[in-house]
């Protein structure tokens, strides 16, 4: 019998036991038993030992052709491998699978065979360019996001190998990050009139599911974190959400036996894990609807619904309301913004969200609504009121003055008044006839530019 036979025959798919004697991970030990793998001699002797084979002929002679006897950690694609097992008993499991798939599907295939010792931060830059046109499991390139997130495990495994004086001793240098064309959609949250009526429609039409809207609406909860919401859950007597876990469907493509399944698992971090009061009304909901305390909300029995198949839930019902559906998440965007928009205070939304920083409620989720926009435009009109008095432009007024367009809502030009008058080849009477509202224009309303007034990627906001 071969050597390399033999070697498959004693293992017999045990690779977990294998890898820490050829210092490499699972995946690696298949590779070398597939040819595409390598391992230095000293380390295939312990496998031999750790076997029991004993070879009678000289085991340079044999393995010469069967088995390449460089040392595998010198190409990264091994040592990333190794890497990676070494983290799989280390992070959570959702976390592994997202990083197998960063690395199969993108970090691999432009990194995987290049020697560790040609490491640098020139290659690291070439690999970011690399990812914005090729990246990704259908190679079309991937969101600024996920490339950070790769650079991320890139320069993880690198440090842990030079450590290992595998890679070079060099010090990262900060990589350009090439934008990615963002496709703005139209609609990222629900009206307030949107809101009351996908409310009332609930309410007539109570079930354990469209439970599941309204406690989105109400909490802005994760889909994810409504599905894992047991009845246990929820304090009756204080009306109190106890939010504690979260449910996920995961993709790990090295796992053969089960590559994809659901998983149920603590708040990803210590902010996640909440509690969220909730009104009298939704608590009378929930308990005529409730039957055992481990129940599942959503599916009022002992298994949970999965997000992917209460997505498909939630969009349905949404068109038997009559309101064009927006993702899941819009539910959360929707809540912060409406409250921060009447006047929450954003560190108190932030707690109810379960983010761990402000920053993070203040970046995401607030998007100003055109109710918002209004109330800003009033605001800057009552500033120039003094009783029945009001604040005059002229030719003479030397601060800027901006130009949105009507349709679009964007700030189309801002300069002083001359600037504004030669820009619409109008003259500046004009321009400050259309200030003072004694005329209107029809394309643009022209208004001074004043602290609290600003526009952000062009669009017209109220700060």
């Amino acid at each position: 019998m071969k050597i390399k036979e033999l070697l498959i025959k004693k293992i017999d798919n045990h690779f977990k036991d294998i890898a820490p004697i050829l210092n490499t991970s699972e995946w690696g030990v298949e590779e070398i038993l597939n040819n595409n793998g390598t391992v230095c001699l000293d380390d295939l002797q312990k496998l031999f030992d750790y076997l029991g084979i004993e070879l009678a002929d000289n085991p340079d002679k044999i393995i010469k052709y069967e088995l390449s006897t460089e040392v595998n950690t010198k190409i990264f694609k091994y040592y990333a491998g190794y890497w990676l097992e070494k983290k799989k008993y280390e992070i959570r499991e959702s976390t592994y699978a997202n990083y197998v798939n960063l690395f199969m599907y993108n970090i691999i295939p432009c990194l995987g065979d290049i020697p560790c010792e040609q490491f640098n931060n020139k290659l690291l830059q070439m690999f970011a360019y690399w990812c914005k046109e090729k990246g990704g499991k259908e190679k079309k390139g991937i969101s600024e996001h996920y490339i950070r997130d790769s650079l991320l495990l890139v320069k993880a495994v690198i440090r842990d190998g030079q450590e290992e004086h595998i890679f070079p001793d060099f010090a990262f240098k900060q990589i350009k990050i090439p934008k990615t064309l963002q496709i703005e959609t139209k609609k990222q949250v629900y009206t307030e009139k949107e809101y009351k009526k996908i409310i009332d429609y609930i309410l007539k039409n109570v079930s354990s599911k469209s439970v599941g809207i309204l406690l989105g609406i109400y909490t802005g909860m994760r889909i994810g974190e409504i599905c894992a919401l047991q009845y246990k859950d929820v304090n009756f007597e204080e009306k109190i959400i106890n939010v504690n876990k979260t449910i996920q469907r995961i993709y790990n493509p090295l796992d053969e036996l089960e590559p994809t399944k659901i998983i149920i698992t603590p708040g990803k971090t210590k902010n996640s894990i909440r509690q969220i009061p909730i009104t009298n009304e939704i608590i009378e909901i929930l308990k005529t609807i409730k039957k055992d305390e481990s129940d599942y909300i959503l599916s009022n029995s002992h298994k949970p619904i999965e997000p992917r198949s209460y997505r498909k839930f939630y969009n349905s019902f949404m068109k038997k309301v009559g309101v064009e559906p927006i993702k899941f998440h819009a539910l959360r965007h929707t809540f912060a913004s409406i409250n921060i928009e009447n006047g929450i205070d954003v560190k108190t939304i932030s707690d109810i969200l379960g983010h761990s920083d402000i920053s993070i409620t203040l970046k995401t989720y607030t998007h100003i609504s055109q109710q918002a926009k209004l109330k800003a435009i009033e605001k800057f009109n009552s500033m120039f009121k003094s009783q029945d008095e009001k604040i005059v432009f002229t030719s003479k007024y030397k601060g800027n003055v901006c130009c949105i367009n009507k349709k679009t809502n964007k700030l189309d030009f801002i300069g002083n008044i001359q600037e504004v008058s030669d820009y619409l080849a109008e003259s500046s009477k004009y321009v400050c006839d259309v200030i003072n509202s004694i005329e209107n224009d029809e394309i643009y309303s022209i208004i001074p530019q004043i602290e609290g007034i600003t526009h952000k990627n062009g669009v017209y906001v109220g700060g």
